[in-house]
């Protein structure tokens, strides 16, 4: 890291096309300008969080506002801007033209003459540079781009903290492919690992992030509106999160996906050594931003002997301080106790957090179908989650079309760590 990792920030009151296209070209050029990352006759993916079809005004997508000034700006510089996403659920041309529509690319394509991508296939890209994925299934549209802008939406994740630039590359990874990846990183370290490992393949030359009308709560979809007027851009989507995590006011280092950047040497992690241009972070910064329910605990407040009985939810430290690994608790590394397995379930259901099936669940089958791990079953017309075999990815709640799925904690975890709220 010879080079301070740059990123901007700049004030948009709402979403008025005219005002976001020229607040969108300042962060650009704060950063030296587009053309300083794109070239002419580029073809461009513009990759926004479109997680799955939903109306911009529920903020859990990026706004069609933003969508269209960066694929004008594109098109400024003389390259193709080719929209491209794969949300939850299966990779078909049908339901990529619903989540166009729904969430406003269409109208965004129809005004600007971008493209919108309908190729579902998928490419296997090698990542040698990959410490968890040597090998990354992604979409093809993805693959065959000259360049990659990501384009996310600063939302709250139960996973994760925020999904904002490194989260929203997990989009790049085809449908129900993404089954795959959360069934082989079961928690949130080693599924931030995986991200960070997408991150280093996909290679975004810029990620802008949408905070204008921001998401907390129990994002990613079920979440409140939030008024953040912020929008953040830098070609380090690591730094961009580090930003992000400050403006909402959380310790930059409680995102997992920056704590696994740190350890790997991609990132500091700390905000002093990033180079902030543009408006105040101070002026910006959000107040009474909350937290998604999973993620209300400090990890590095909980009992090391409570560690085997929070795990694969929470991250682990050892001792020295770095995460630890499975290697770490075997070695005895970490100090987690002999605990009968029957403690660590009851232990488990009652500190965390885990989705349950509420009164608006209409026993699609949606969940069951897209659970990784195979923990739902409905139950007399309504989805059941079986506590034991759930991983805690909170896919169900994340792609649940009734938003039906609520993340509840008991009574014990209620005293000790506060309400679900």
């Amino acid at each position: 890291m010879s080079e301070r990792p740059v990123v901007s920030l700049v004030r948009c009151a709402d979403y008025d096309p005219q005002r976001v296209e020229e607040s969108v070209r300042q962060a650009i050029d704060l950063l030296g300008g587009l053309g300083r990352y794109i070239q002419p006759g580029q073809r461009v993916a513009l990759k926004p969080n479109l997680v799955r079809a939903m109306a911009p005004e529920a903020a859990a997508t990026t706004h069609p506002s933003v969508v269209r000034a960066m694929a004008l700006l594109v098109q400024e510089v003389g390259a193709t801007p080719v929209i491209v996403e794969s949300p939850g659920g299966p990779f078909t041309p049908i339901l990529l033209r619903r989540l166009y529509e729904k969430t406003g690319m269409r109208q965004v394509a129809e005004e600007t003459g971008a493209e919108l991508n309908y190729d579902t296939g998928v490419t296997g890209m090698p990542n040698p540079e990959g410490r968890l994925l040597k090998r990354i299934d992604v979409i093809s549209a993805i693959a065959n781009a000259d360049a990659v802008i990501n384009l996310p939406k600063l939302k709250t994740h139960n996973l994760t903290r925020l999904s904002a630039a490194t989260k929203n590359l997990f989009g790049v990874i085809p449908g129900v492919t993404k089954i795959g990846y959360h069934s082989k990183l079961q928690n949130a370290l080693a599924f931030s690992q995986g991200l960070i490992d997408i991150v280093r393949c996909v290679r975004p030359v810029l990620s802008l992030t949408d905070g204008i009308v921001a998401m907390d709560g129990n994002g990613p979809t079920g979440g409140n509106p939030f008024a953040g007027r912020t929008l953040l851009a830098s070609p380090d989507a690591v730094a961009a999160d580090v930003v992000a995590m400050a403006l909402v006011g959380w310790e930059p280092l409680s995102m997992p996906t920056i704590q696994v950047a740190v350890e790997w040497g991609l990132s500091s992690g700390r905000l002093e050594e990033i180079d902030l241009r543009g408006a105040s972070l101070a002026d910006l910064r959000f107040h009474g931003f909350r937290p998604g329910s999973a993620t209300a605990v400090d990890p590095g407040l909980v009992p090391r002997r409570l560690v085997r009985l929070l795990q694969p939810t929470i991250a682990v430290r050892t001792p020295d301080g770095h995460s630890a690994t499975e290697d770490d608790i075997a070695a005895g590394a970490v100090d987690v106790g002999s605990v009968p397995l029957f403690i660590r379930r009851w232990a488990t259901r009652q500190l965390v957090v885990s989705p349950v099936a509420g009164p608006r669940c209409t026993g699609c089958r949606y969940c069951v179908e897209h659970c990784p791990v195979q923990a739902i079953t409905i139950v007399n017309g309504r989805a059941v989650m079986d506590p034991d075999r759930c991983i805690r990815c909170y896919c169900c709640h994340e792609l649940c079309p009734n938003l039906a799925v609520e993340l509840q904690r008991p009574w014990l975890g209620r005293l000790l760590f506060g309400s679900n709220a």
